[in-house]
């Protein structure tokens, strides 16, 4: 008895594909769609450049630092006013801006009280943002806290060592200043505390 022969997937369209491969590519091809446009609609402008507003020219500075804020928007305070040109040292900045990723728009901030490049910035569990050390005409162990929520600077607790070019993490409890320089090359690891 001779068996019925296996229907074969007939290719079909231009590209001699079979039904079942031009099915799977149409529901990968929806899947990926809807994936990027849920990752284009959570991270507006991520992985393409973005138009850069004219408020940009106000707020350039180099040797900045910045930090998330707790809602969303960036904290950029301090840097230089300029890069370094022959015999013209910059001059360290106390100013600070807040850019809005939503909106794409920058908006100013109160200023420090200290100006500073070369600094860290570190967000707190709180979502206020902690600056530490840097450089103004030496080397600075002096912390800044910016509170988002009343646009306003407080002075913490200094660090033991000053310090410049140095990285800087938080937990619930305190502040890991890690490496940097004072003229000289630093190791090592100072703690500071939170302060509320």
């Amino acid at each position: 008895m001779k068996h019925p022969a296996k229907s074969e997937a007939k290719p079909i369209g231009a590209a001699g594909l079979t039904r079942r491969q031009l099915l799977a590519g149409t529901a990968a091809t929806a899947l990926a769609t809807a994936f990027a446009g849920k990752s284009a609609a959570s991270s507006p402008g991520r992985g393409s450049k973005r138009n850069l507003s004219s408020q940009v020219k106000a707020v350039r500075r180099y040797m900045a630092a910045a930090a998330h804020l707790g809602d969303g928007r960036i904290l950029m305070a301090g840097g230089y006013d300029r890069p370094w040109n022959g015999d013209k040292a910059p001059m360290p900045l106390n100013s600070a801006v807040i850019y809005d990723p939503r909106t794409d728009t920058w908006n100013e901030a109160s200023p420090m009280k200290v100006p500073r490049a070369r600094h860290a910035a570190v967000t707190l569990p709180d979502g206020r943002v902690a600056i530490t050390g840097g450089y103004g005409l030496s080397p600075l162990s002096s912390v800044e806290i910016y509170d988002p929520r009343t646009d306003t600077w407080s002075t913490s607790q200094p660090m033991i060592q000053p310090r410049y070019d140095h990285s800087a993490v938080s937990d619930a409890g305190a502040i890991y200043l890690l490496g940097g320089s004072s003229h000289t090359m630093l190791g090592g690891v100072e703690v500071l505390p939170v302060t509320a």
